[in-house]
């Protein structure tokens, strides 16, 4: 255990920023000498001292200007392992930019905790990079709530390859969008409606198409495959997006106006393919083939009421991996899968394991 001080920088202070700066950050002691010392979003950045409440940096009057944000957090990563202390970056944005800093970060002198999904689902070249950095200047590189928040989905992953128990399939209903709007939806509903009560309960993407066009839960698949040692690339996996083509290039704005033609297409193709359906979930799935090559999808599929997505409160999430020891009766995770909250929570978890093994 290292007796260095921690200098904690947090960029993004969104809703999860601030749900873990509330909650955490300002109520639990964070231990041997770890303290957040800056804020970034945007072009501008705040930094505090050691004994600072942290959340009272997002009213300080100290922001200041940057035209390049992620330079000046570059040059305060190498500051503090000047002086001799540790430092940890907490990436809590969806930025892909900001991603693709860490292999420079690693070698800076920082640790990594993210809630991004850019770095785990980039291309197999950059995600290599990555983990060999971290080897190479042992760093650590922690992002268990890229997929399902807090739930403990890549640990019992990991524990299963750590007991040489090779993963076989991995399946979840990996949106949170998509689970709460058919958990709601019935044949005959006008989809559109759950859609807007989606966007309007903040469950969406500004741009809803980012959810209905499916790639968000391929990248959460990507990064499960890999986390079982599987090599895949992203354009690899096959997804059905629930985009119209004739609403696939309009801008969001337009989507908004006309997504009337949403429920016409979806009607379309519910009556040619299941009928007879009562409910759907869009699923998410990777396993392994008979010549031990990963094959992944992500679609929507007709549930029965006897399906374990069927039961599920709205908005929460059910994981199934399948391993060689747990094949007839895989393993199921089940909980809530996003909101900021449960997502600060993993955060947090995934902070003081780096904090106790520096």
């Amino acid at each position: 255990m290292s007796l260095q001080p921690t200098a904690i920088l947090v960029v993004g202070v969104g809703t999860i920023g601030q749900a873990w700066l509330a909650r955490y950050a300002d109520t639990i002691p964070l231990p041997f000498q770890a303290s957040v010392r800056g804020l970034y979003r945007s072009q501008q950045y705040v930094h505090l001292d050691k004994n600072s409440v942290p959340s009272q940096g997002l009213t300080a009057a100290g922001w200041q200007h940057s035209g390049d944000i992620l330079t000046q957090l570059d040059q305060d990563i190498r500051e503090h392992s000047q002086q001799h202390e540790q430092v940890i970056v907490l990436d809590l944005t969806a930025s892909s930019a900001v991603g693709q800093r860490y292999a420079d970060w690693l070698r800076a002198g920082a640790h990594i905790v993210c809630a991004n999904k850019y770095a785990g689902a980039s291309s197999s070249t950059y995600y290599e990079q990555i983990r060999r950095i971290s080897r190479q200047y042992q760093r650590h590189w922690r992002y268990n709530t890229t997929v399902g928040a807090g739930l403990p989905i890549q640990s019992a992953i990991r524990e299963r390859l750590h007991s040489a128990d090779p993963i076989l399939g991995i399946e979840g209903n990996f949106s949170g969008s998509l689970s709460w709007i058919f958990q709601h939806y019935q044949p005959g509903d006008q989809l559109s409606k759950w859609l807007r009560a989606a966007a309007d309960h903040g469950l969406t993407e500004p741009d809803a198409r980012s959810d209905l066009g499916g790639l968000d839960v391929a990248r959460k698949l990507l990064i499960l495959a890999r986390e079982a040692g599987w090599s895949l690339e992203l354009d690899e996996i096959q997804v059905q997006s629930l985009v119209p083509d004739s609403l696939a290039q309009v801008s969001s704005e337009e989507f908004w106006e006309h997504f009337e033609h949403f429920d016409a297409e979806f009607e379309r193709w519910r009556q040619r393919t299941h009928p007879t359906a009562q409910k759907f979930c869009y699923i998410g799935a990777v396993e392994r083939n008979a010549n031990a090559k990963p094959h992944a999808w992500a679609r929507l599929e007709p549930i029965a009421p006897s399906s374990p997505y069927a039961s599920l409160p709205a908005g929460n999430a059910n994981f199934v991996i399948r391993s060689e020891l747990y094949n007839a009766n895989p393993l199921l995770i089940q909980g809530p899968g996003a909101g900021p909250e449960v997502t600060a929570a993993g955060i947090h978890t995934d902070l003081l394991d780096i904090l106790q093994q520096l």
